[in-house]
């Protein structure tokens, strides 16, 4: 995740004069580019967490889930290079949709671990009651369904198209308290 950060440009050939001007009006150019930035870093903060919450369960691992796993490493280890671009040309369709399309392969690959490690008893630590495991879908169904969402509006309002993603930790809470483990 710290690796995001290393697609932020550091401003270069700063004139010593007016230089905390200067130095201003750059850093006033990278709001865009620090907005994706966190908001990658909130996304992929995420992800990490569900990725512990899955391996919490796991007493064993096979070839299959290690392919999932590695799988979706490919993906995550690529977000830097497409939060840059969306940082850099995110009023623009093509800037923004890789970032896009990037988040809900994770998102899906997540999916498809959790379902795999879910319908494997003989991989688990502890048996997964129902709601847990139906949770634990609809969480990464959540991120699924705000990425179809944004990449939809990328093709309208580009540089607003990331906009949804910032509802996926309110929808995450709000889901939770209607839950009947909240209830209880």
């Amino acid at each position: 995740m710290t690796l995001l950060v290393l697609g932020i440009d550091i401003p270069k050939n700063i004139p010593s004069i007016d230089a905390n001007q200067a130095l201003l009006s750059h850093l006033i150019r990278l709001i865009p580019q620090f907005l994706v930035y966190a908001l990658a870093f909130m996304v992929l903060g995420s992800f990490w967490y569900g990725h512990q919450k899955h391996f919490q369960y796991i007493e064993r691992v096979d070839g299959r889930l290690l392919w999932i796993n590695l799988f979706g490493l490919m993906f995550i280890a690529l977000l830097p290079f497409t939060t840059n671009l969306a940082g850099d040309y995110g009023n623009h369709q093509m800037g923004i949709l890789p970032m896009e399309i990037n988040l809900l392969l994770i998102a899906l690959i997540y999916y498809r671990e959790w379902t795999y490690i879910t319908s494997r008893p003989q991989l688990l630590n502890q048996e997964i009651d129902a709601w847990t495991a139906t949770r634990g879908k609809e969480k990464s169904e959540v991120i699924i369904a705000v990425s179809l969402i944004s990449i939809g509006l990328s093709f309208f309002v580009p540089d607003w198209s990331t906009t949804p993603y910032i509802l996926i930790p309110f929808i995450h809470v709000s889901r939770r308290y209607r839950s009947p483990k909240m209830r209880a």
